[in-house]
């Protein structure tokens, strides 16, 4: 009998063990047409390698992080990754994300040197921003550029505003927990070819009270485009929701959602994501699925 159970848990090992391996070794990105996502996007796909040489590279680069921030001034925090996130989207050819990094360590990914590293987190990070990008300038096409604001949600780092919208009429403002927003505004001051956002407001995405924190970074625009990146991933599903019913009441004319993000649902079926966005009172627009947690990107549009 003692050999008989034996025996059972050495199958029952030996089976999770072949579970363990195959997971470790498959290869990420594998359920999703890649290819066909990054070529709509216009970027080259990532590269689909095992999980593990995912992994290996995120630990990796976040080991890296104090070493490469010994000397800097400013000592930005890695809040959320968005301090792991600004330096993948400098490998990724990010000029404004360059600038705020240190002087001395950011060489490491200038040009060429960034065209050393291998298509893995930095160009995934560069799927949804590309994505991003041409879902905002898409949504203010053929607007009164000094009657639209471009408001971030959770905006960590970002570099959107600096980038898209530095010499032009369009309300930049980025909003964050008090302590990301007052890192950001240190970053910032070392922007060399680029402009800062208009404003930088401090807020709890998460707590009762953010339609003023919205309404303050609207400052009485009639057509918000509210971007969301990575930011529902850190929000519990009730929070998310009550974050999304806020910018819907936002007192605006039109109000847009562009997001990259995980929306309050499982799986990634389009359905569910009109469903959510439904719930929240917008309708959704433009849907692209991709791998990663920020699995869900798309356009939807205030309903009424």
């Amino acid at each position: 009998m003692m050999a008989r159970h034996a025996l059972l848990r050495l199958v029952a090992l030996a089976a999770a063990s072949s579970a363990l391996h195959a997971n470790w070794f498959r290869r990420r990105g594998s359920k999703y047409p890649l290819r066909q996502i990054a070529q709509r996007i216009g970027v080259g796909a990532p590269w689909t390698a095992p999980k593990f040489v995912w992994a290996f590279a995120w630990r990796s680069h976040r080991r890296l992080l104090p070493l490469l921030h010994r000397w800097d001034d400013a000592a930005p925090e890695n809040t959320c990754v968005n301090l792991q996130v600004l330096w993948l989207k400098a490998i990724a050819g990010d000029r404004a994300a360059y600038e705020l990094l240190p002087r001395g360590t950011r060489t490491a990914v200038r040009w060429p040197f960034r065209l050393l590293y291998p298509r893995l987190h930095h160009q995934n990070v560069l799927l949804r921003s590309a994505y991003l990008d041409d879902a905002v300038l898409g949504e203010l096409a053929g607007l009164d550029p000094a009657d639209c604001a471009v408001v971030a949600l959770g905006a960590g780092f970002c570099t959107r505003a600096a980038r898209l919208f530095g010499d032009t009429a369009h309300r930049t403002a980025e909003l964050d927990l008090p302590a990301v927003v007052a890192q950001k505004r240190a970053l910032a001051a070392r922007y060399e070819t680029h402009a800062p956002a208009d404003a930088y407001v401090p807020a709890d995405l998460a707590a009762d009270g953010v339609a003023a924190a919205l309404d303050d970074a609207v400052r009485g625009r009639s057509h918000v485009v509210f971007v969301l990146e990575a930011l529902l991933i850190y929000l519990e599903d009730d929070a998310a929701r009550r974050l999304l019913r806020a910018a819907r009441a936002t007192n605006a004319t039109s109000v847009s959602l562009c997001f990259a993000d995980r929306l309050p649902m499982p799986g990634v079926d389009e359905a569910d994501a009109r469903a959510v966005l439904a719930d929240a009172g917008f309708e959704l627009g433009d849907y692209l699925p991709k791998p990663g947690l920020a699995r869900h990107m798309g356009v939807a549009r205030r309903v009424g």
